[in-house]
């Protein structure tokens, strides 16, 4: 499993106040999307650099399928940190809202060919 949080200087705006926390594991290790949000999360609250009280936050994970809207939103974040951060992805077979979307908070779940991600993009503004 890895952990990767890209700040607001990854983005292209230098005034940007977005963030997002990207964690990846090899699909093979988990039985489902869930089991893997839960490691995930678990994951997190392990360092103290990335530690937080996701359990605790995440707890009432709703889990529901995300939209073609959702998961062209995500990526159009990733888009915005192109002229300083490159990023190379399979195909998306499916991806959950862990919880309902807020304005300045969208954490995904994400099933690509090979690997989950737990996607967490938010902005302090």
């Amino acid at each position: 499993m890895i952990a990767i949080d890209f700040g607001n200087l990854c983005f292209n705006s230098v005034a940007s106040e977005e963030n997002i926390l990207v964690v990846a594991a090899d699909k093979n290790m988990y039985l489902s999307i869930d089991n893997f949000i839960v490691a995930a999360f678990d994951f997190l609250e392990s360092d103290e650099r990335f530690c937080g009280n996701w359990a605790e936050i995440y707890k009432n994970r709703t889990n529901l399928p995300a939209s073609a809207d959702d998961i062209a939103w995500m990526e159009s974040r990733l888009d915005e940190m192109k002229q300083r951060v490159s990023i190379l992805y399979e195909p998306i077979i499916r991806a959950v809202n862990v919880v309902p979307p807020k304005w300045n908070d969208i954490t995904l779940g994400i099933e690509r060919t090979n690997e989950y991600i737990l996607f967490l993009w938010g902005n302090s503004a």
